[in-house]
């Protein structure tokens, strides 16, 4: 007898490509990727904005300086002294004249702001040492606690 060969059955081959489960938990991962990149990004903005704030007061100084040395008399006669709330314009348009686009330009960089000017010898006669603090509210990250006050204070002396 002749033997005869039996054609032979198709292999199974194993199921190719990804399940559905790996789909899923791939875009999990991804979503969570992309989650944490967006809140870093948010708090780089963030704290792009405290620098920026920061970086105004230094300069907010060095005007304020100038305006002290071209304004001898005004400092020594104690018409600088006093507290300058930077959200009211009616504080900023009774200020001393000299002082009025300082503190104009100082509202628009502290958020909330608040100056104090304050002379250390009331007579002023001979050296003349003064403060300045500078005082603002930090902008608060979504989701973190309020936001806090941060306080800068400079020290002059006019002689």
């Amino acid at each position: 007898m002749k033997a005869t060969a039996r054609p032979m059955p198709p292999r199974r081959r194993g199921a190719s490509g990804f399940s559905l489960m790996n789909v899923l938990v791939a875009i999990v991962v991804l979503g969570l990727g992309v989650f944490a990149m967006m809140r870093a990004m948010i708090g780089v903005r963030f704290a792009s904005t405290q620098n920026e704030a920061v970086s105004s007061i230094a300069t907010l100084s060095n005007s304020f300086w100038s305006i002290t040395q071209w304004t001898k008399t005004a400092t020594a006669t104690n018409t600088f002294p006093g507290s300058y709330d930077l959200t009211q314009a009616s504080v900023i348009s009774s200020a001393p004249a000299p002082l009025q686009p300082w503190l104009t330009q100082a509202a628009a960089a502290l958020p909330n702001g608040l100056a104090v000017i304050g002379v250390n010898d009331k007579a002023c006669t001979t050296d003349c040492q003064f403060t300045l603090t500078l005082s603002w509210q930090q902008v608060a990250m979504p989701g973190q606690p309020p936001a806090q006050t941060r306080t800068q204070t400079f020290y002059y002396a006019l002689n």
